[in-house]
């Protein structure tokens, strides 16, 4: 847990600096959604119901604020277990790959528990805002054991790095913030809110755009349960 809130700590650290500078970062790819083509392969987790309905609560007040960036919508919000393929353009996977990829990660999922998750708090990155997600040591067994199980099988593995976090990108800027600083104090003010809890039985393997607009279900695989 110590780890995870330093990696907050620093990630919002260094949002409060860009931000507070104006050289936050801005997605110039939402400005180009329907020519988007960028896909991957990613294993990812939904969020229930009761969460997602007190994120969009705070969400609605940013909205006020800066109206024009990017919010996601709520069956789109999800914490991402792990990229397996990295969004490119025109993504190709072939049968074959695709169910190699199943069969493994189907095998290591069923030796893994339920994930518990805690998510509370609001934090800036130097390009989004993120909600805080904390897990119970499930989540990092599952993604120890899918790394050396993928590359034990000769599968490519694309993560960009070695994924710790357990936050869900809520808002990216699409364009240069027109009240920054109001921005990070009203964040601020969300830094210790409280989101909800919630258990994770089961894990998603979906080929999917950037942010989680078009997404192609491949499998839905449960953990194992006692």
């Amino acid at each position: 847990m110590d780890k995870l809130n330093q990696l907050y700590s620093r990630i919002e650290t260094q949002g409060i600096q860009k931000i507070s500078a104006h050289c936050e970062q801005v997605d110039l790819n939402l400005q180009m959604l329907k020519t988007d083509t960028r896909r991957g392969l990613t294993l990812l987790v939904h969020l229930p119901a009761h969460v997602t309905r007190n994120i969009n609560f705070i969400l609605n007040d940013l909205k006020q604020l800066e109206p024009f960036q990017y919010y996601y919508a709520v069956d789109t919000i999800h914490i991402t277990v792990m990229d397996i393929r990295r969004a490119v353009p025109e993504l190709c996977l072939s049968k074959e790959e695709l169910v190699n990829y199943q069969q493994v990660i189907r095998e290591t999922v069923n030796n893994v528990g339920t994930i518990n998750w805690h998510l509370a708090g609001l934090i800036c990155s130097p390009g989004a805002i993120l909600v805080k997600g904390f897990y119970s040591s499930e989540l990092e067994q599952l993604r120890n054991a899918l790394r050396k199980n993928l590359l034990k099988n000769g599968l490519i593995l694309d993560e960009r790095y070695e994924t710790f976090s357990g936050h869900a990108t809520v808002v990216r800027f699409n364009k240069k913030l027109t009240h920054p600083q109001a921005l990070l104090n009203e964040v601020n003010d969300f830094r210790n809110i409280e989101f909800g809890d919630f258990q994770t039985s089961k894990v998603d393997l979906v080929i999917h755009d950037w942010y989680n607009r078009h997404s192609q279900l491949i499998e839905r695989f449960s953990l194992k349960t006692s």
